[in-house]
């Protein structure tokens, strides 16, 4: 690890520390060789004080445990049909599972306890099937689990509850951790899946609005398994439910808990209901960031030197791109009136910080501007470029043109500056 990689992580661990986090993993990912660096993820996060709340899955070990015992199931994910030869199996999946759990998270020397934390009641019978023994939570003990968290322990919640009668019924492990998000007034809550979210060109879905995510799941082409439909439906409703942030990430990843958690672009999928990704206006108190941000790339003379005087005398021309509050890039938009008396904008200082480049934030920054531009009444926008003009020109719709066409005082700026950049112009 680097240096700066710590000073990134350390941004973080005040806008966590004492908030809860609900993770839920598949039973699958139970299997996996990284699965100890999973448990290890979630001891660094308890020891930097974030409470913690764990769900599992068990379809793959209730798949396995019927095919030994030659029973055919009526479901395995504890949202269809649950009847009795189904539910023995997976009760004593779960319990093994349950007790494999607890002994892992006991050797790392973290204290943890399974609550039966759960008022749960039949499921009934939906579209005229009876689902017997599937269970639906209709509470949550939030004063037993809150207890646990204050102090310091982690709560192992199984897919498993009980009715008021004392009858078993078997749960969705997805459903679980929403409920009891919700209840705690979770900060997140993460799905650790057997597999991450890609489109189809196989690129990480990076993120989803809610809106995103039912739009996806109203499509019959999406491709995504039971599994990982269910967690987008799930996470999209506790987000509009009211948990800020919610995470998809792929189990087979090293560190995967750690880098989703500790970096404004993540390693999975996170459904917001909020604006995770805004432009917005500078403000003074951006100025020292944003050059400081931005000196690396002075120093290699790809952009034009500023003060902090200079910025901060045109802050209203500067806007930020913020990432889950972190400023990343930046792009100002100066005005200027043309001989012909039409209105003309500069796009100056476009930056993203290096780890975020490629994202397509450059992209959002420059027709973000292209806006403004419009806005302000600009039949055109142009701007001077020693390194990007190739992005400019093949991304953005820029043509190159010559100084004569710049206003006349930014054509003395220019012929002063001898920086000798290219100029480029687009029309709105």
């Amino acid at each position: 690890m680097k240096f700066e990689d710590l000073r990134g992580i350390l941004q973080y661990v005040p806008q966590f520390r004492e908030r809860i986090f609900i993770i839920a993993f598949d039973g699958a990912v139970m299997r996996l060789p990284n699965f100890p660096s999973l448990l290890q993820d979630i001891a660094v996060l308890q020891s930097l004080s974030i409470q913690i709340a764990l769900v599992f899955g068990a379809r793959l070990q209730i798949q396995e445990m019927a095919a030994a015992r030659g029973v055919k199931l009526s479901n395995d994910d504890g949202m269809g049909r649950t009847d009795q030869a189904t539910l023995d199996i997976s009760a004593d999946a779960i319990s093994r599972l349950t007790s494999e759990l607890v002994a892992d998270l006991t050797a790392l020397e973290l204290r943890v306890a399974v609550p039966n934390a759960l008022a749960v009641h039949p499921a009934g019978v939906i579209d005229g099937v009876d689902f017997e023994h599937t269970g639906r939570i209709e509470r949550v003990d939030e004063r037993a689990l809150m207890a646990m968290l204050r102090d310091g322990m982690i709560p192992v919640l199984p897919p498993l509850g009980y009715d008021s009668r004392g009858n078993t019924l078997r749960l969705n492990s997805d459903e679980i951790a929403v409920d009891v998000a919700l209840e705690l007034e979770a900060a997140k809550v993460i799905f650790v899946a057997e597999k991450g979210l890609f489109d189809s060109e196989e690129t990480r879905i990076a993120q989803f609005s809610v809106a995103d995510a039912r739009e996806m799941l109203k499509r019959k082409d999406h491709g995504l398994d039971v599994s990982l439909l269910s967690k987008l439906r799930h996470g999209a409703l506790a987000c509009s439910e009211g948990v800020p942030r919610v995470h998809i990430v792929d189990g087979n990843l090293d560190e995967v808990l750690l880098a989703e958690v500790f970096s404004n672009e993540g390693v999975g999928t996170m459904i917001h209901a909020d604006d995770y990704q805004q432009i917005r206006k500078a403000k003074s108190s951006d100025i020292p960031a944003l050059l400081t941000m931005m000196r690396q790339s002075v120093e290699d003379a790809a952009l034009a030197p500023r003060t902090k005087e200079q910025m901060q005398k045109m802050t209203g021309d500067f806007f930020v791109l913020e990432l889950d509050g972190h400023a990343v890039g930046t792009v100002a938009l100066h005005t200027y009136e043309m001989p012909d008396k039409t209105k003309a904008g500069e796009l100056a200082c476009l930056f993203v910080r290096r780890a975020h480049k490629n994202k397509g934030h450059g992209r959002k920054l420059v027709a973000y501007a292209e806006e403004i531009a419009r806005q302000r009444g600009c039949a055109q926008v142009f701007l001077l470029s020693t390194q990007a003009f190739r992005f400019f020109e093949e991304k953005m719709g820029f043509v190159e043109t010559s100084p004569e066409a710049l206003p006349a005082v930014r054509r003395e700026q220019y012929d002063k500056s001898g920086r000798n950049p290219r100029v480029l112009v687009k029309k709105l």
